[in-house]
């Protein structure tokens, strides 16, 4: 199991939460886990049910795109490997926008 940090844009029937997360890939699950004040907020998607990751790009760093369980998830690119990593878990789902 490898995780990285990055930047999350998480948006679900009208609400939008920004911050700063821990993903890890595990067992055919993609898991964020974002840390708000005292308390942590730990999200589980199934990889198998996202159909299409949208590669794009924002103020010159790459964006990943996807929709799971009810949320549309961005990841931001934040460091030099970032974009790598997201791309070897996400390869047979990018399409590029």
């Amino acid at each position: 199991m490898i995780d990285m940090y990055t930047y999350v844009e998480v948006t679900s029937e009208g609400t939008r939460e920004i911050g700063y997360a821990q993903v890890k890939f595990n067992d055919e699950k993609m898991i964020l886990t974002f840390s708000n004040g005292l308390g942590i907020t730990r999200m589980k998607f199934n990889l198998g049910d996202i159909r299409y990751v949208a590669e794009g790009q924002f103020i010159g760093g790459n964006t990943f795109t996807l929709n799971a369980d009810g949320y549309r998830i961005t990841l931001y690119e934040d460091g030099l490997a970032t974009s790598d990593y997201l791309r070897n878990y996400f390869k047979y789902l990018l399409v590029q926008v």
